[in-house]
């Protein structure tokens, strides 16, 4: 097969390594058919699933998740375990021997393990050689911010976002990477939001700690501020914060920092999203974001030259493949590497619209907005999946990716 690319560019196929693809209790948000779909579209040819409220903590849930995905996934795929807790931890090293070696833990509700519960979890996945992928958010700080807004009967969307303050988030990632550090465990922050997030990754990995961090597009195009427009839509953990926490955010992965931008793509329904105009508590957290990765961080990073080319394939392609253990297999264009690739254009233009994504929600917190370069064409494992918009691909194509021990990255 020859594709003629003309002035194009060609890059590895992006991988989404934080990503809601498939909770069997909310498949009328999302399912492997509909998120994959939206992936291919976007340019992203791998993703790494998430566990969101249904948990995956046996060998029995990961064959009936691997099971689904097989049957339906246009890309491939692999999986994080979790959500931990402290009955799960036993069963780290049969999960692994399946080829997961990731596994979701929270410092925080509605699953939270507490500092000794999080030390045994770590020194388990140390045994493995595996990751311990953490949301750090300090549960006391939360549940003292929350109460004081409750007392005084605030329900507007700010109100969210003023609940999960910076110094949440401060506190619990100074506590993990403490832990990570005692443990020796190749540890995996997710979705870094704050100024105070950045500089602790920093200082840990000047130390020589192994950590890894991620931040997502919704914390580099929005801050708290824009929930006064789109209210419960950017309704998500961690909360939106400050211009100053953005721009550190762009900075940490320019400077390294921050390793991977993933989407902690979780869609909810607009009819889940409305009610928090009323009452934010009651709304759906998250946003669906897998589509619009590459074109945002084509916009935002590379056209506006806060980061190269080269930096961003690192951050989409080659680090999230090689801390996830898939690498050389993804991440990079090589002999012996899986033909997963994307042609960009630089020069394209185009508005986002919630009517031209494959989200099966039907909307977008990026509605309106106007980009500047953009993927014309997806290839997986050398099949045209995506070209100009349209899916070519076919349930099936994707194949589940056992990872593979993890080393620094």
């Amino acid at each position: 097969m020859e594709i003629d690319a003309g002035r194009k560019l060609i890059m590895p196929g992006v991988i989404d390594a934080h990503a809601h693809l498939y909770d069997p209790n909310y498949t009328h948000r999302d399912d492997f058919l509909t998120s994959t779909t939206a992936a291919a579209a976007g340019g992203v040819t791998t993703a790494i699933l998430m566990p969101l409220d249904s948990p995956i903590l046996t060998p029995e849930d990961v064959r009936k998740t691997i099971a689904v995905g097989e049957k339906n996934s246009l890309i491939d795929f692999s999986l994080h375990a979790g959500n931990m807790t402290s009955e799960a931890i036993e069963k780290i090293q049969s999960i692994s021997a399946l080829g997961v070696k990731s596994f979701k833990a929270f410092t925080c509700s509605p699953y939270m393990l507490n500092e000794q519960m999080m030390e045994r979890f770590m020194l388990e996945v140390k045994k493995i050689g595996g990751i311990a992928f953490v949301h750090a958010e300090d549960e006391e700080t939360l549940k003292k911010s929350k109460n004081g807004l409750l007392k005084k009967n605030r329900k507007d969307p700010l109100a969210h976002a003023e609940s999960r303050p910076s110094e949440a988030e401060k506190k619990a990632i100074k506590n993990v990477i403490k832990l990570a550090k005692n443990t020796a465990c190749n540890l995996h922050i997710a979705h870094v939001s704050s100024r105070q997030g950045v500089n602790l990754v920093k200082r840990a990995k000047e130390t020589n700690i192994q950590v890894t961090a991620e931040t997502c597009p919704h914390f580099l195009i929005f801050t708290k501020e824009d929930m006064k427009r789109l209210g419960p839509y950017l309704k998500i953990n961690p909360s939106l914060k400050s211009e100053e926490d953005l721009e550190a955010l762009w900075s940490g992965l320019s400077s390294g920092a921050i390793d991977i931008v993933a989407t902690d793509h979780a869609p909810g329904t607009k009819k889940e999203k409305e009610i928090g105009w009323n009452d934010i508590w009651a709304a759906q957290t998250g946003i669906p974001g897998i589509e619009t990765l590459l074109p945002l961080m084509l916009n935002e990073g590379v056209a506006k030259r806060r980061l190269t080319l080269m930096r961003m394939a690192e951050l989409l392609c080659s680090k999230p493949a090689k801390i996830f253990g898939l690498y050389p297999k993804k991440g990079i264009i090589g002999e012996g590497s899986d033909a997963d690739l994307v042609m960009i254009d630089l020069r394209k233009k185009m508005t986002i619209k919630s009517e031209k994504l494959h989200y099966k929600v039907g909307w977008t917190p990026y509605e309106g907005m106007k980009v500047k370069g953009a993927p014309v064409m997806t290839i997986s494992k050398g099949v045209v999946i995506a070209e100009d918009g349209e899916v070519l691909g076919k349930p099936g194509h994707g194949k589940f990716l056992r990872m593979s021990p993890s080393r620094p990255a």
